[in-house]
């Protein structure tokens, strides 16, 4: 029901029906009353297994000391989106899939700056800087989950979210360290990442850079402790309730049925929300588990990989 509130059914791609929803649920409870919420479910939609192979990764919100302005060894920052960064409809002479640029002041469409120029300084001393931390990687990770919290050295906390991105393809750098002989075949989790980038400080930078695409994040409201950060659909992302998917095949909103194995081995199959999209997130059965917030959520989520099985509701009635 989270999605039916105006507000959120109203935002950019969320499933068309959702406003017609709690008119559907108050009608079918007045002329079925007494129905349970599975019962509810069964009446209003219809399963739909999807095809393809599903494949299932996961992702969490860093919690990441940090400070409001560069001091000892709080020196990476993270940036704020800037004003010339603009959506666009497809162009072929920007990177990416060419929907994000540049507006020059004659109002001409050219490519944002790219990760090395940015850390090279492209865009220090604008104001930019939302917060500093004391290490790249940490920053790096918080742009790939989309989210984190930060801590402050007074003990308050605030939270961050996506904001844009330079446009610049997505590249998984778990990958360019086994493409150098860093990690073997298939051992790439964020961990793993991590500690090779620990044991050697010379591969940072360039690893990091090896990703082009740069996000941007701004200050947003938390809905509390026990939920995640409010994403792209618009609510609050809920542990191993909401999931991203890929937006060209499923709106926000829609409820799935979630088939896959856990790290350690253990069976998930459950209901989940398509609340959230990302990068890296290609293709209609292709799903990216909320596991929560800090540490131990983040050795969890990247720890995930598994194959499975992707069904979706639809609902029973024209929209």
């Amino acid at each position: 029901m989270r999605h039916t509130d105006p507000l959120v059914a109203k935002r950019p791609h969320q499933a068309p029906w959702l406003g017609a929803f709690a008119d559907k649920i108050a009608a079918l409870s007045k002329d079925a009353p007494g129905l349970s919420p599975t019962q509810l479910v069964e009446a209003l939609f219809e399963p739909c297994r999807v095809p393809s192979a599903g494949f299932f990764t996961g992702y969490y919100e860093p919690i990441i000391e940090a400070r409001r302005s560069a001091e000892g060894p709080f020196q990476t920052p993270l940036y704020r989106r800037p004003a010339e960064l603009t959506r666009t409809e497809p162009l072929s002479h920007l990177p990416g899939d060419g929907t994000f640029a540049k507006r020059l002041a004659d109002g001409r469409l050219a490519p944002m700056p790219d990760r090395a120029a940015i850390e090279a300084g492209t865009l220090s001393g604008r104001g930019l800087e939302l917060a500093y931390v004391a290490d790249p990687v940490d920053a790096f990770f918080a742009q790939v989950q989309g989210s984190a919290r930060l801590r402050f050295a007074d003990g308050s906390q605030v939270r961050i979210g996506y904001h844009g991105k330079t446009g610049h393809p997505y590249t998984a750098i778990g990958r360019v360290l086994i493409d150098q002989g860093v990690l073997p075949e298939g051992g790439a989790t964020m961990q793993t990442i991590r500690d090779a980038l620990a044991a050697d400080p010379a591969l940072v930078t360039p690893t990091l850079q090896a990703n082009r695409s740069f996000v941007f994040f701004r200050e947003r409201e938390s809905a509390g402790p026990d939920l995640g950060p409010i994403a792209g659909g618009g609510v609050p992302l809920v542990p191993l309730r909401s999931l991203a998917v890929d937006r060209r095949f499923i709106a926000d909103g829609t409820p799935l049925f979630v088939e896959t194995t856990l790290p350690g081995g253990a069976a998930f199959r459950r209901v989940m929300i398509a609340e959230d999209t990302g990068s890296a997130i290609i293709g209609p059965a292709r799903g990216d588990i909320f596991f929560g917030s800090g540490a131990a959520a983040g050795s969890e989520a990247g720890d995930m990989k598994a194959a499975g099985r992707l069904t979706v509701f639809q609902p029973r009635w024209p929209t």
